[in-house]
């Protein structure tokens, strides 16, 4: 196996959109880092098809956020390759990344597809993990027929992805059932994210779907008791899915707080910024 090698770069803060900005290099792979804010770290996984600037309106005081672009995400590379999309390569790049940037100790928070990246990653590394926030999160299938349904799905999807481009991604995803209490957001926050989404490569959102997708994800709901930090939960009461899956799976289980915001749906930080800072910021205080 090649050795991996590591670099960092932060730019001038002058030509950067953020304070600060870094690429870090590991192995084959470069990633963007872009901080916002001072005090505490906390670093931030987005969700699929989207970029660290998801958080742009979250506002945590007294914490840095070190917004992570996960590779074939915003200004981290888009190899072709499958490799680098498969969950243990991620896990272990994403680590160095973080280690690399941020140092040993630190909070972590993810959002859909990263919340299932950062619980994962939570398992593995922590030692290293003070306080996990994981918001719209699965654990997995536990059923194995449904979890080869869904990787079935993902494959269909990821060849309708690679056979059109990626503004019908955009649009097709814009209309997902699960995204439709977005359609009362402001008109400027809705040409973000679709801005976010087109900003996609066809072949790495096909390599996303087929190296870390959900039915890709090995089942973790029984080993939530290993979680070595105190755990937040976050979700909307119109994500049913999502909400039930605060209900049954995370309520209840020790060393985890589970808080449902009222009139959100999947994307709560999006959708109700403010509120969703607030949680987050008293569950870190506490």
């Amino acid at each position: 196996m090649k050795q991996k090698y590591t670099t960092c770069v932060i730019m001038d803060p002058e030509m950067a959109v953020y304070k600060n900005s870094m690429r870090i290099t590991v192995g084959d792979c470069t990633y963007g880092v872009s901080v916002i804010g001072d005090g505490e770290p906390i670093v931030c996984f987005h969700g699929f098809s989207e970029s660290g600037n998801t958080w742009d309106n979250v506002k945590l005081v007294n914490h840095a956020m070190y917004r992570i672009d996960c590779i074939g995400h915003g200004q981290s590379d888009k190899p072709r390759p499958l490799e680098p999309y498969t969950i243990p390569a991620m896990l272990e790049d994403m680590h160095t990344v973080i280690n690399l940037a941020v140092g040993d100790k630190y909070a972590l928070m993810g959002y859909s597809m990263g919340a299932r990246l950062a619980l994962l990653y939570a398992l593995q590394y922590g030692d290293e993990v003070q306080a996990l926030v994981l918001e719209s999160g699965s654990v997995g299938i536990a059923d194995e027929t449904e979890r080869q349904a869904r990787v079935d799905s993902d494959e269909a999807l990821a060849q309708n992805i690679e056979s059109l481009d990626s503004a019908w991604f955009a649009n097709m995803w814009a209309n997902v059932s699960i995204f439709a209490s977005q359609q009362s957001l402001p008109d400027a926050v809705k040409a973000k994210i679709q801005a976010r989404r087109q900003h996609n490569q066809v072949h790495a959102l096909a390599n996303t779907l087929r190296g870390s997708g959900q039915g890709i994800m090995p089942y973790v709901g029984d080993e939530l008791h290993r979680l070595p930090c105190r755990t937040l939960y976050v979700s909307g009461s119109l994500d049913t899915k999502y909400d039930g899956i605060r209900q049954s799976v995370f309520e209840g289980q020790p060393n985890v707080t589970t808080h449902c915001i009222e009139g959100a749906g999947h994307n709560t930080h999006i959708e109700q910024p403010e509120e969703f800072s607030k949680v987050v910021l008293d569950f870190l205080r506490d």
